[in-house]
């Protein structure tokens, strides 16, 4: 797989003879391997002269804003993009007024008042993450791009989780009425030989990429340079030739931008194999990248205690463990019950080949599989929580923890590249790509 590189062209009118090139390159790109396609674009961003400090304006991505949250940033700035990314429902929204119209008429104002401003000339946005964790500080880098969409069976772009549908249909009908890229996918990228590590250090370090936004949001800082100089992009490609793109956060973005490119060509709004429809804002991050975190997602189960129960009888070994040695032993799977923690290893005799073989020793599918179907099956509610404290403050009465070791960014790797999926709500990337930093508008 080869990574190219380019500057994306604009929407508009196309020469005849451009739109046959585009087909025939198309036609023969089936006959030899397909490549990943990233390229700049033009970002809309916030002019804090008129929005105010970016800090108050960027928010988390819709699926971590819950309703107090949502209060909150509402309250922080009238210009903070949760009114884009997740607005609130309001008392009599129909299916003509509702929060997507209203996110609809909110960037247009925000726009024509110069809130928010397009960047002239298509660009790369490199990004460093600076955050806490665990008493350490670190820091994730990446950078922005317009990745082109691919089906998944085509191996450019690979997903390793499940989705469900309800946040799809979500997002779809945000994406139809603003046509904004508002929040980014989150994908992974093989780095062996640190090329493309080196290349951003030193394009952030000495230019030529422009510094144009920094915002601290309790211990996280936020730094973002534009890179738009073209002869650097033929570096960047050649730095990501042979790559796959593994999606890390995001496949819900992604799946409704496939389906979103779909409902434009079946309507005769495409013209042009580069209009901006067919890619997708991404966050690219190296798989190996000193601050890339993955969390685990622990399960509470609530209604549902005699059915776990008998799992637990049924195909683990129990043991009890103290919980100040989770984080000493990092054990895959440990029962919390009323401040009582038991760790679970499935008995040697428990039958595991319905499971797939890239992923049935992991912890998460084996607790998914034994424990957490049964629980399901019985009429209980299942409640995802990555917070590891907030998961065991839940597990009282008739809820019940499910604390599960989380998952490697080359276990995820693994799985991707033998085309599994693991089941939803496995991995939790931490921290979160906000919303706001850097949106992508079609057809600019």
């Amino acid at each position: 797989m080869v990574a190219r590189i380019r500057p994306q062209r604009l929407s508009g009118s196309t020469p005849a003879h451009s739109i046959q090139g585009h087909l025939l390159a198309a036609a023969s790109c089936r006959n030899m391997s397909v490549v990943a396609e990233i390229v700049p674009f033009h970002g809309l961003r916030y002019d804090e002269a008129k929005a105010g400090p970016l800090a108050d304006l960027i928010c988390p991505p819709y699926d971590v804003i819950g309703d107090g949250l949502r209060n909150e940033l509402y309250a922080k700035n009238e210009h903070n993009f949760v009114r884009i990314e997740h607005g609130k429902p309001q008392t009599g929204d129909d299916p003509v007024d509702d929060k997507y119209s209203r996110a609809k008429v909110t960037l247009d104002a925000w726009t024509e008042k110069g809130v928010l401003r397009y960047d002239t000339t298509p660009a790369f946005y490199l990004y460093d993450h600076y955050f806490e964790l665990g008493g350490e500080r670190l820091r994730r880098r990446g950078f922005l791009g317009a990745l082109r969409l691919y089906q998944m069976g085509r191996g450019v772009v690979r997903p390793h989780e499940q989705t469900t549908p309800k946040d799809k249909t979500d997002r779809l009908r945000l994406l139809r009425l603003t046509r904004l890229n508002a929040s980014p996918i989150f994908g992974l990228y093989e780095d062996p030989k640190a090329h493309v590590a080196g290349m951003l250090e030193e394009w952030m370090a000495r230019g030529p990429a422009r510094f144009v936004a920094e915002a601290r949001v309790g211990d996280e800082r936020h730094l973002l340079w534009a890179l738009d100089d073209r002869a650097l992009t033929a570096k960047l490609q050649g730095a990501l030739k042979e790559a796959r793109i593994y999606l890390a956060d995001g496949h819900h973005r992604y799946e409704v931008a496939l389906e979103y490119l779909k409902e434009e060509n079946e309507a005769k709004r495409i013209d042009f194999a580069e209009d901006t429809p067919n890619y997708v804002m991404a966050y690219l991050c190296a798989l190996d990248d000193p601050g890339l975190r993955i969390l685990p997602t622990h399960r509470v189960v609530r209604g549902a205690s005699a059915a776990i129960d008998e799992a637990v009888a049924r195909s683990f070994e129990g043991s009890p463990i103290d919980k100040g040695g989770l984080a000493d032993t990092q054990p895959g799977i440990v029962l919390v019950r009323d401040g009582v923690f038991t760790r679970l290893e499935p008995r040697a005799d428990v039958d595991l080949s319905h499971l797939a073989e890239a992923w049935r020793s992991l912890p998460i599918a084996q607790a998914e599989a034994l424990l957490i179907d049964p629980a399901r099956s019985a009429g209980g509610t299942v409640a995802y929580e990555h917070d590891t404290d907030r998961a065991i403050a839940a597990a009282a009465g008739e809820a019940s923890a499910v604390l599960v070791r989380g998952v490697g960014p080359m276990t995820l790797k693994t799985v991707a590249d033998a085309w599994e999926r693991l089941p939803a709500k496995t991995t939790y990337f931490y921290p979160k790509v906000p919303a706001g930093l850097v949106a992508r508008p079609l057809g600019v």
